[in-house]
């Protein structure tokens, strides 16, 4: 792709959803943007897997005891619960999306695979990506950015404790140590979490395929 497009495109390729996080950047900002996030997936804190259990859970408990199920979608959703978990300090349950959560929560899972689903389609027609922006593409970018955007503002309430239940400062506040604007942070959190729900998932579903 990078030899294909220039790095003008791609940047506004994604631009709508990743804004100037880790994805669309190039060269020394790039290389602040990797360094930023590999110190924080190399602290020791996040080679505990416990925290993963309830989620684990969750995607069990949806499963049919019989019959045909499409798993995949099911592993979007869990690495999308774990991955808001370990960059927010809350997840988003979208495995119960139907059973017990809020409308904020359902909104943000809903909005997140539209807009994940346009960023792909406007990949496929680049250079003519400016041909792909709907309402409804819009209107999910939007959504996302501010959700994320609450969680930013709400890092700073006292004696929060993170998701771990330590008191030392969880994800989004490492990043944010080390971020210019709220807007810098937001791009570089949904740019992870891009990453961390997509290639998780669809690495799970190939695995579970290649065993059976």
């Amino acid at each position: 792709y990078r030899a294909d497009y220039g790095f003008g495109v791609r940047r506004d390729v994604f631009a709508p959803l990743l804004g100037n996080g880790i994805f669309a950047q190039e060269g020394p900002a790039w290389k602040h943007s990797r360094e930023l996030l590999r110190k924080q997936f190399v602290r020791t804190q996040y080679q505990n897997l416990n925290q993963f259990r309830e989620h684990v859970d969750n995607l069990i408990a949806r499963l049919p005891v019989d019959g045909v199920i499409d798993l995949q979608p099911l592993f979007f959703n869990l690495t999308l619960d774990t991955t808001t978990a370990l960059l927010l300090g809350r997840s988003v349950y979208s495995l119960r999306a139907s059973i017990d959560q809020d409308n904020e929560n359902r909104l943000f899972a809903e909005s997140f695979t539209i807009a994940q689903e346009g960023l792909a389609k406007r990949f496929r027609i680049a250079p003519w990506h400016f041909l792909y922006n709907p309402p409804k593409f819009r209107r999910a970018c939007s959504n996302v950015h501010r959700f994320v955007e609450r969680y930013i503002r709400e890092r700073n309430l006292p004696d929060e404790k993170n998701y771990f239940g330590e008191e030392s400062d969880s994800f989004i506040d490492q990043v944010a140590k080390e971020s210019v604007t709220n807007e810098d942070l937001r791009d570089q959190l949904v740019n992870v979490l891009l990453a961390g729900r997509d290639t998780t998932a669809c690495c799970l579903s190939w695995t579970l395929y290649v065993l059976t």
